[in-house]
């Protein structure tokens, strides 16, 4: 079970920890659907590995994770600008693309590969959406502390993550050509600073909000 554990791996593992201590009786629900969420995003990575190192193809079982993550995400989001204002129409928007550019990609080159122009566009759309929050946050005129808001670190890790990718694929040829181990590349370091980036924020973000929910309880 050991040799699964991968660096990138293994922050995952230790996020869907915290979160699963965390975020168990957080408020609202979509905080509990998170645990679900690593959960999938955990096992499918151990999948993954298992059946490259068995020769197997494992292009499908990510596809299976795309669409969690679209769905959880844009769920998430949703919740987050309706703490401002009526986003409805605006995930409602980026979610038919996001549904619509999967259902085109399967239908052109089947299950067993990778979405990559869905992923990509996804990745852009988060991106918007991360600006867009960061820009209603600075027009709440209301107070607070940044340190300890379990919303700005759960979007920060989205920024991170999926603009340092986008970044990473669009130079992906270059880039590729950097040998820094005589296994690895540089891309694949590069996303195992982006997977910490993410889940590390993501656990200070699940610790921001048990630190409140006891807090608003006492």
């Amino acid at each position: 079970m050991l040799n699964y554990l991968k660096p990138e791996i293994i922050i995952e593992v230790i996020c869907f920890i915290i979160a699963s201590l965390c975020l168990l009786k957080a408020n609202p629900r979509i905080w509990q659907y998170q645990i679900a969420y690593l959960c999938v995003v955990c096992t499918v990575e151990l999948t993954g590995v298992y059946l490259k190192r068995h020769h197997q193809g494992n292009q499908w079982i990510y596809n299976i994770l795309l669409l969690f993550e679209i769905l959880f995400i844009c769920l998430m989001f949703r919740y987050l600008f309706s703490r401002y204002i009526r986003g409805r129409a605006i995930i409602i928007c980026g979610l038919t693309i996001l549904i619509i550019l999967y259902i085109y990609e399967l239908s052109v080159h089947g299950f067993l590969i990778y979405n990559n122009i869905t992923y990509t566009i996804m990745s852009v759309v988060y991106i918007l959406y991360a600006l867009f929050y960061y820009y209603l946050l600075l027009k709440d005129e209301s107070y607070i502390d940044l340190k300890f808001s379990c919303e700005f670190w759960w979007v920060t890790g989205i920024l991170f993550f999926y603009f340092g990718s986008t970044a990473a694929n669009l130079f992906h040829g270059r880039l590729s050509g950097i040998k820094i181990t005589s296994k690895h590349f540089l891309p694949y370091y590069i996303f195992i600073v982006l997977n910490y980036l993410i889940y590390g924020c993501w656990s200070y973000s699940f610790i921001c909000k048990k630190w409140l929910t006891k807090t608003s309880r006492a």
